[in-house]
């Protein structure tokens, strides 16, 4: 647990307690209001302590050891049985009290500090009562719970993409700089400084939660530009951008594994005549990424795969659904000749980073 998040459940535990201390004393004040005016004030007093621990007791039995759970596990009728158990062994304890005091007085006390049943009814209420508290406060807990998991499997989601990138596209652009280095190419240069870039971004800026998009697409257009520098005489490669993308924050490394898929099984498994088309249309609340490549002539004896490249769409698919829970739509068309992703999401445009 971080600092901010064992500061948070202090304060929260600081909250609860002066909660509790607050309903505990309006109680007492309740049941100080309530004793006999024909009793003296010492006796009101020690009759209302009497009684409110009777209270807590029950109170406290059943948020401890009864209730903490019940969300989770769902024993409703075992629960209410335990309740009733409880308030029929703590009557006793009440009417003792209540007795006690009302012998103390030659007047006649009033009839409900002598039934049974309505201190048995007052102490299933109030308890039944705390019960209602505390079940929102566990489905709270558990939510609070549930949305740390998510988070930490997003975490995890990004990481295995960046893991997955990492060696493959590293390994791949080192080989081709080897090459250029030995040709002397002017295009060596180029490239170291685009594949540092690209370095640079993946291992200090994706750490956040939120990225800046035009950063997001800058690092597409480095990767495609690296191979395109060794894979220039087979394609025609293209990334468009309508609309300014400053100002809006999308997931880190959110559609580099579409433009991954595509050079996998685009390029890398046609003939002459291959493409990729990748565009991104950026309005002021929605972002539409569009990819599409070629696949209509195979290499002799390329067997197709089913896995998709990078970490596969279905890995894809399950990140956008943990990052933008009905907030993006994700569409795919496989035809003959082509293979086209269709995403299109709701941003904010300053999300929490």
């Amino acid at each position: 647990m971080d600092d901010r998040s064992a500061l948070d459940l202090s304060q929260q535990l600081s909250q609860s307690k002066w909660a509790q201390v607050f309903f505990w004393v309006v109680f007492y004040l309740i049941l100080l209001y309530l004793s006999p005016s024909s009793w003296s004030t010492t006796h009101g007093i020690l009759w209302a302590l009497c009684i409110e621990i009777a209270f807590i007791l029950s109170v406290y039995i059943n948020i401890r050891y009864f209730a903490n759970g019940l969300l989770a596990n769902q024993h409703l009728i075992p629960y209410i049985a335990k309740l009733i158990g409880l308030s029929l062994l703590l009557t006793p304890l009440a009417m003792f009290a209540n007795q006690y005091f009302c012998k103390l007085y030659i007047e006649p006390s009033p009839n409900w500090l002598k039934d049974p049943k309505i201190n048995f009814i007052c102490l299933f209420i109030i308890t039944a009562f705390s019960t209602l508290v505390r079940v929102p406060l566990d489905w709270i807990k558990m939510q609070k719970e549930k949305k740390e998991l998510i988070t930490k499997n997003i975490q995890t989601e990004l990481q295995f993409l960046k893991n997955q990138i990492n060696p493959h596209f590293l390994f791949n652009t080192l080989n081709n700089l080897y090459a250029l280095t030995l040709k002397k190419s002017d295009y060596a240069p180029e490239v170291v400084l685009k594949l540092s870039d690209m370095m640079r971004y993946m291992l200090y800026e994706c750490n956040e939660k939120w990225v800046s998009l035009s950063k997001e697409i800058q690092y597409i257009k480095n990767y495609v530009e690296l191979e395109r520098i060794r894979l220039s005489k087979y394609a025609d490669i293209s990334v468009e951008t309508e609309g300014d993308p400053e100002g809006i924050y999308v997931a880190p490394l959110l559609f580099i594994p579409f433009i991954e898929n595509s050079f996998k099984h685009g390029l890398k498994t046609s003939l002459d005549g291959a493409y990729i088309q990748a565009k991104f249309i950026i309005r002021s609340e929605t972002v539409e990424f569009i990819v599409k490549n070629s696949k209509s002539q195979m290499m002799p004896g390329f067997v197709k795969k089913n896995k998709v490249g990078g970490i596969g769409l279905t890995n894809v698919r399950k990140r956008l659904e943990l990052l933008y829970p009905d907030l993006h739509q994700l569409k795919t068309e496989d035809s003959p000749d082509s293979y086209e992703i269709h995403l299109f999401l709701f941003i904010k445009p300053n999300p929490e980073k």
